[in-house]
């Protein structure tokens, strides 16, 4: 009687540790997990203590916020570099001008959660690459200058209105690689020039996507994202 009862508290025993067991390598994973997540909690930043807000197309919107992946967005390495909260508003082919998604999307002023409610410290404005063409029933053709430069008339005006003074509203010119220079000059030349207009700050990308810097002509690869975040650091440290 008592060796089947010894064998029967052992065997209890021995599933005691096993369950303990169990249960740390369930639970290890889980706390390593709230610890990684812990880590990407940012405090108030002293440049951006309301956050900083970015409007944009595909170099914004394709990237991720994994420090030191090849695919950390330049946002992110800007936002990390000032402890700052980042929200983004961006969508892969869309502008001023130009509605995403090949023409199924929306344009940057179609996203009013970007400058209604409580105001950010900052916002960016990234785009205008796309800006070369219009939507015509679901077919790019050429965008004239009259009808870029409305659209960013426009939308400047509508951020001003609507966001608080204490907003601080910048335009990154669009940085563009080695594709379509033609155009790029054109259409940065007129974001530029409404920029000033409406006493925005404005941001030169020229030279930040060189040809080693983009992954298809377009996109920036690691470097070329680094490159644009360096210019936005630069400035807004002035």
């Amino acid at each position: 009687m008592n060796q089947r009862r010894m064998g029967s508290d052992w065997t209890i025993a021995r599933r005691s540790v096993l369950v303990a067991l169990l249960l740390a390598l369930i639970a290890g994973p889980f706390v390593a997990w709230q610890g990684a997540e812990g880590e990407q909690t940012r405090g108030v930043s002293a440049l951006a203590p309301h956050g900083i807000v970015v409007v944009g197309d595909s170099i914004t919107a394709r990237y991720n916020d994994e420090p030191g992946d090849d695919e950390q967005a330049w946002w992110s390495v800007m936002g990390r570099h000032f402890d700052a909260d980042v929200r983004t508003h961006a969508q892969s082919g869309s502008g001023y001008l130009r509605p995403g998604h090949r023409c199924g999307g929306d344009r940057f002023i179609d996203r009013s959660d970007a400058f209604t409610g409580v105001g950010p410290s900052i916002v960016l404005v990234e785009g205008g690459r796309n800006d070369w063409a219009r939507c015509l029933d679901g077919v790019f053709v050429p965008s004239t200058d009259a009808e870029v430069r409305h659209a960013v008339d426009t939308y400047l005006d509508v951020l001003q209105t609507y966001l608080p003074s204490t907003t601080r509203v910048i335009v990154v010119g669009p940085p563009w690689g080695p594709l379509d220079r033609t155009e790029g000059k054109r259409v940065t030349a007129i974001i530029r020039s409404e920029a000033a207009a409406h006493g925005v700050e404005f941001i030169s990308t020229a030279g930040a996507l060189t040809s080693d810097r983009v992954v298809d002509g377009i996109h920036p690869n690691r470097a070329g994202s680094l490159a644009i975040a360096r210019r936005v650091i630069r400035a807004l440290e002035r």
